[in-house]
């Protein structure tokens, strides 16, 4: 089993179902174990993915930006341990940027549970959208993680 010293998972946002599946399967692959919730499965996987998540036994979680700010996936989330949040396609955070989902725009709100470090992931973005994701992520004054 993968060790992770009981830092948590990491949780991925991540805006293309077919790339989480693909990302999930390089990493159990290798020994690391990953999963992915998404709308294409079954009510029982995404519950065995839960499961997984809320026993500690995954290292990486990748979830579409929709899912993350759903009011029900907020509350699962709070009470899971997450050691790191990684926002793929972070340029999707900016009005400005090229693929703009509005959910990208609420991320604020998963961090907010989560309170852990986070990064974000982009090849695309100009200095304008670099600052919009820094000022949309950002944590508030005196905001500290656990």
């Amino acid at each position: 089993m993968f060790a992770r010293a009981g830092l948590g998972t990491t949780l991925v946002v991540s805006p293309l179902i077919a790339l989480m599946i693909d990302q999930v399967a390089g990493l159990t692959a290798r020994g690391i174990p990953a999963a992915a919730l998404h709308s294409h499965q079954e009510d029982d996987e995404r519950r065995d993915v839960i499961d997984r998540l809320l026993r500690g036994e995954l290292a990486v979680l990748y979830i579409s930006p929709e899912r993350a700010v759903q009011e029900g996936f907020l509350r699962l989330i709070a009470r899971a341990r997450i050691a790191l949040l990684a926002i793929d396609e972070a340029h999707c955070v900016s009005e400005w940027g090229h693929d703009f989902r509005p959910e990208y725009m609420r991320l604020r709100e998963l961090r907010d549970v989560v309170r852990v470090p986070t990064i974000a992931l982009t090849a695309t973005a100009t200095p304008r959208v670099m600052a919009e994701i820094v000022s949309s992520l950002a944590a508030p004054a005196g905001h500290c993680p656990r």
